[in-house]
Order: structure tokens, then C-alpha cells, then sequence
């Protein structure tokens, strides 16, 4: 019945009905009682009385220095030079104040989200210095924006890069303000329609899969990413967690396959392990078995 009435209603009932999840305390009690973390009591209270989220969590990190290392291993990138990164996102004022302006009248959103597991999304892009970034799922655009600030001190430094982030709705990606929107290219409608066209010509450094889990969707977006990749491609699933397709894709095409635990820290949610393979075409990673 339930799922009727959401069909009728059309895709954007999601983006409504969020407009109210402040006020949703028992659909909140039950991720509550769904994750079973170790939270404090006031942590518990809190959430269920006055957070606005009940998907796409934003958290701090508990295990920082972990994340640091495990991704450094995996990108074969000095850790102190990741540290460096991670210490951008504390004082950088997009990231900070202008986005708790941007977003200090809205009731649907944190006014100071913590970037949570998108810390590692913006250590790896500062990292790897990428030309293009695939964003597949925007919802308020928390990710775009770390993107795209990771993507902008690229391009201060001398590595310019462009983001396509591919949603659904034509209201995605809100959280970020106009003036932060330099290199992004925000393309509406399915990614099974609209994916490969934009692709077209380009040359894909990284992809960040934040769309349905299913099988079929998952590898459509990965061997999309792959049949347009630059030399070395990284392919991201932002759900986290065991990621059988990718892993299946990664042992197909010879490519790496890497898992980083990310905790958070006093949250109702445990946090989203970074799970990514990387591809480089010198391995032979970039042709099928």
C-alpha cells in the first residue's frame, strides 16, 4: 500500500516527505533501535528529539587517524601528506561557516553537518588529483560539495578537474551555494539513459556509485566508468560495507580491491566503510578477463 501511494505520488516525494524527518521521532526510534551502536544517552535523545536525518548520515569520524593510514596504503600516498588534507576540511570556511549559512534557515538539514565517510571522498580526490569525477546520486549535494572543494584546491594548485554528479531530481544537490558551483556539471534523469552520452569523449579518473545497490545498476555504472577510463581509474561504492559486485568486477578486470574501516563517533549510525577498487590500464586491469 505504502509503496502504491509512493509510486502515485512520483520520485519527488522523497525530498517532501524529508522536509519533515526533524518530526519523524518514531521512524527515527526505529533506525535507533536498527543500528544498535554504542551511544551515549544524550547522543540517543538527541537524534530521535532534533536531528533532521534519517539516511545519508553525516557524523564525525571516531578513527581518523586509521582512515588516514588506510587510505594512504591503498593510494600509495605518504600518510602525513593525507593528515594535511584531512586538516583542510577543519578550518576551510566552505566546508565550515559558509555552508552553515547557506544552510542556517532550513529545518530538513544540519545546519553544521560533519562530512562523515565524505572526509575519505576528499582525501582521495586531493590525493589522486583527477580530471574527471563521476558523481552517480546527489540527494542534498553534501558529497557534490566536498567534491567540488576538493576538486577547487586541486585547481588553485595546478590540477584543474570537473565533477558530473547525475540525480534523479532537478532539485538535488541544495546544500550547495551558487558560488561553489565552478566546475560542476549536474545532468537530471536516469543514469542508464543518461550516464554514457555524458561520458562522451571524456576520460573518467573516478567514479562515486550513490544510487540503487542493485546488481544490474551497480555494474551498469562501473563498466560505464570503465569502457571511458583514464589510465588509472578508482570506482567508489558509497553504501559501504561488503560490495560483491565491485568485488566481482575488480577480480574480473584485475584490479585492486580495497576496504577502509570508517567509524563514527557518538552517532545512532556505525559508520560506512570505504570500499573501492582501482584499475590501472598498465596492469592490465582496464580489459576484460
Amino acid at each position: 500500500m505504502i509503496k502504491t501511494i509512493k509510486n502515485h505520488i512520483g520520485p519527488g516525494w522523497h525530498f517532501r516527505a524529508r522536509r519533515l524527518s526533524r518530526l519523524r521521532w518514531l521512524a527515527k526510534y526505529r533506525q535507533m533501535r536498527r543500528y544498535n551502536t554504542d551511544v551515549s544517552h544524550r547522543g540517543r535523545v538527541a537524534y530521535v528529539l532534533l536531528d533532521p536525518e534519517i539516511e545519508s548520515f553525516s557524523y564525525r569520524v571516531e578513527n581518523t587517524a586509521e582512515v588516514i593510514d588506510g587510505l594512504a596504503a591503498a593510494l600509495g600516498q605518504p600518510p602525513g601528506e593525507l593528515a594535511g588534507y584531512a586538516a583542510e576540511t577543519q578550518t576551510d570556511p566552505e566546508l565550515n561557516e559558509l555552508l552553515a549559512r547557506h544552510l542556517r534557515w532550513r529545518l530538513d538539514v544540519k545546519r553544521r553537518p560533519p562530512l562523515g565517510h565524505r572526509l575519505a571522498w576528499y582525501l582521495i580526490v586531493r590525493a589522486r588529483k583527477p580530471e574527471v569525477v563521476v558523481e552517480t546520486g546527489i540527494y542534498l549535494g553534501l558529497g557534490s560539495l566536498v567534491l567540488l572543494h576538493a576538486l577547487e584546491r586541486n585547481r588553485r594548485e595546478g590540477s584543474p578537474g570537473e565533477l558530473l554528479s547525475f540525480d534523479l531530481l532537478p532539485g538535488a544537490g541544495s546544500a550547495v551555494r551558487e558560488a561553489a558551483r565552478g566546475g560542476w556539471r549536474r545532468i537530471i534523469g536516469s543514469t542508464h539513459d543518461v550516464l554514457l552520452p555524458a561520458l562522451e569523449g571524456r576520460r573518467v579518473d573516478m567514479l562515486f556509485h550513490d544510487t540503487s545497490q542493485t546488481e544490474e545498476n551497480q555494474r551498469m555504472e562501473f563498466e560505464a566508468a570503465l569502457s571511458h577510463a583514464a589510465p588509472s581509474l578508482l570506482l567508489l561504492d558509497a553504501h559501504g560495507g561488503i560490495s560483491p559486485t565491485l568485488q566481482a568486477i575488480c577480480a574480473e578486470r584485475n584490479g585492486a580491491y580495497h576496504r577502509v574501516p570508517l567509524r563514527s563517533r557518538d552517532h545512532i549510525h556505525p559508520g560506512v566503510p570505504i570500499t573501492f577498487g582501482i584499475f590501472d590500464r598498465e596492469d592490465g586491469a582496464l580489459r576484460p578477463k
